[in-house]
């Protein structure tokens, strides 16, 4: 990497990221692009010219080397080799890409070297034989805390019934209600009986007081005949305890004709603003055939109304 600095009052400083190419014995590798900067035309402009690949060409600006080739920082496309960029203050890395020219091996270090708008894909550095894997940018083991790494391949260091915690191999947790059966933790709680894990290690039912278990699913063992059911883990009325009696039907209202139990009072089915009255225990419409209602009263008119009960 070569750096310009460019005398101005931002005080700009240019920094070329040079493109390597790694020599392959099959092949003779594509040519480079040779990148050169300089001052002008303008005070504040930056001319970048290059040699190598062929067009169209792709320029890169960032104000940090590690994303200059990210899609996002897209200068611009040309088809000649050369540009004229009204730089901005601060430092500022270009790139010129172009897809017949060399690009570095992509390596493992949260780049994208050969600008292919991907980070560290492909990357050969990271050693597979000891489990290795480009993670966030490193190679690292891709192993789990209590794994080995045999032939490039993780294995656990944990025996038969021994789950890792912590990064330690530890036996059957009997604190989680777990039992070692032909070598693997099970639970000692029954989900067909509706258990599950307690505190202790004890296993104890997840229903309710008031209900039962049936297939591993709780019901409401409360007498619905007596119109009760299971509320807050007891049974209790479901009935309005004011204006509601329970009979071997169900719930039945106790407000008189043309009423209604809401919320613990008798309310009147019949709506007066519909000019309806209770006739006979049935809301009636009160207006004659030549009446219609307006607002609550009977008026001359030619609608017709018929009873809404």
């Amino acid at each position: 990497m070569s750096a310009i600095p460019k005398r101005r009052l931002a005080g700009l400083a240019l920094l070329i990221l040079s493109v390597l190419l790694v020599s392959s014995p099959a092949q003779t590798p594509p040519p480079e692009i040779a990148l050169t900067l300089r001052h002008g035309p303008a005070p504040l402009d930056v001319t970048l010219q290059w040699t190598g690949g062929s067009s169209p060409f792709e320029i890169y600006r960032s104000p940090v080397a590690p994303s200059v080739c990210s899609p996002d920082h897209l200068l611009a496309t040309t088809d000649v080799e050369v540009w004229i960029d009204p730089a901005p203050p601060g430092t500022a890395f270009y790139r010129v890409h172009s897809a017949t020219a060399g690009e570095p091996p992509e390596v493992c270090n949260g780049r994208d070297d050969d600008c292919d708008g991907i980070v560290d894909n492909g990357t050969t550095d990271c050693d597979a034989g000891i489990c290795q894997d480009c993670i966030g940018g490193a190679c690292r083991s891709r192993c789990g805390p209590c794994d080995t790494c045999v032939n490039g391949v993780c294995q656990t260091t944990c025996g038969s019934c021994q789950t890792c915690v912590n990064g330690t191999c530890a036996a059957c947790d009997p604190g989680r209600c777990e039992t070692c059966v032909s070598g693997v933790c099970q639970s000692t709680c029954d989900a067909t009986q509706c258990q599950t894990c307690g505190p202790g290690g004890a296993c104890i039912t997840f229903c309710a007081t008031c209900e039962t278990c049936i297939s591993g699913e709780c019901f409401d063992a409360c007498d619905r005949g007596a119109c009760l059911s299971c509320q807050s883990g007891s049974c209790q009325p479901f009935c309005d305890p004011i204006c509601q009696t329970c009979t071997a039907q169900g719930c039945r209202d106790n407000c008189g004709p043309c009423q209604r139990c809401v919320a613990g009072t008798c309310q009147n089915k019949c709506n007066p603003d519909a000019c309806e009255d209770c006739v006979a225990g049935a809301c009636q419409y009160r207006c004659g055939p030549t009446e219609s209602c307006v607002g609550g009263t009977c008026q001359p008119g030619t609608t017709a109304w018929q009873s809404q009960d």
